[in-house]
């Protein structure tokens, strides 16, 4: 059961298709097709139900995902700890959500780059549910999300506390003005939309019209330009660049937590250890 074979397996679990798997490892799907039979004969069970849209994974098929992602996961960490013992630095992969990328982020992942400049950063953003996935899947070794995190696939801890406000467009100078406006939104998954729909079901009010959006400043773009509100971290909305665009409305019960998060059963690295370090250092400095 090589490595090779367990990540195209993985491949058409998570995309549920040869062709798409194909491309995803770099090869032609008579390849894989011939590499999944090959490791069903080896397991002695069939891993996937051959469906004429796609392969979907069989109860013996989840077993053995479960596994191999595992296995996956400790030869990658395996490699970037003999590369950091013989002096590579290693990688650090990061993922966030955009209000923390946009505020939180440059300033320290600028100061860690400098104090490790042999480590390796990579960044991806989106909403809390999918970071959680992405370190759950073992795509990213920590994430910044919106807080408490309840996984039992997942471990962490907050490291910032926020306050919620409502952005307005200027001109608007109350909640009550606010809630005839549209409501504008992170799509499903986002920890502040979330909260927005508590605040409004605590509130016995609703928005005339719920607008989505995918990116934080298309969003905030739209609240400047009048076509709506929304919830978001004070330090989001009181950048410098936004003044004399978008004013801040304060709420009850407006403290939420920016959770950093990583897999229950990461090995950290080097990298992943010294980014907490770092991480625990400048909060120690901040207070």
């Amino acid at each position: 059961m090589d490595h090779a074979a367990l990540r195209i397996f993985s491949a058409v679990a998570r995309l549920g298709s040869v062709a798409a798997a194909a491309q995803a490892v770099h090869s032609v799907p008579s390849n894989v097709s011939a590499r999944i039979r090959k490791l069903e004969d080896e397991v002695a069970a069939e891993l996937f139900v051959r469906e004429p849209r796609g392969m979907r994974l069989t109860p013996a098929g989840e077993v053995l995902l479960d596994y191999a992602e595992r296995i996956l996961a400790l030869a990658d960490d395996a490699k970037i700890a003999v590369g950091e013992m013989v002096g590579e630095g290693g990688v650090l992969r990061l993922a966030s959500m955009e209000s923390t990328a946009a505020v939180r982020l440059p300033p320290l992942l600028a100061g860690f780059a400098a104090a490790h400049p042999r480590i390796r950063l990579t960044l991806s953003t989106g909403t809390s549910e999918s970071m959680v996935q992405a370190v759950v899947s073992r795509h990213a070794d920590l994430a910044f999300v919106g807080g408490p995190v309840r996984h039992d696939h997942v471990a962490g801890h907050a490291v910032f506390t926020e306050e919620l406000v409502l952005a307005v467009p200027i001109g608007v100078t109350s909640v009550q003005q606010a809630n005839t406006q549209s409501m504008l939104v992170f799509r499903s998954g986002c920890a502040y939309r979330a909260r927005t729909e508590n605040w409004l079901r605590r509130r016995g009010e609703a928005p005339r019209h719920v607008m989505e959006f995918g990116t934080l400043d298309g969003l905030l773009g739209c609240v400047a330009a009048g076509m709506g509100v929304t919830l978001l971290p004070r330090a989001v909305v009181e950048r410098p660049h936004l003044s004399g665009q978008i004013a801040a409305l304060s709420i009850a019960d407006s403290r939420v937590e920016t959770w950093l998060i990583s897999h229950r059963d990461t090995v950290p690295t080097r990298a992943m250890r010294e980014f907490v370090k770092f991480l625990t250092q400048k909060d120690a400095q901040a207070a």
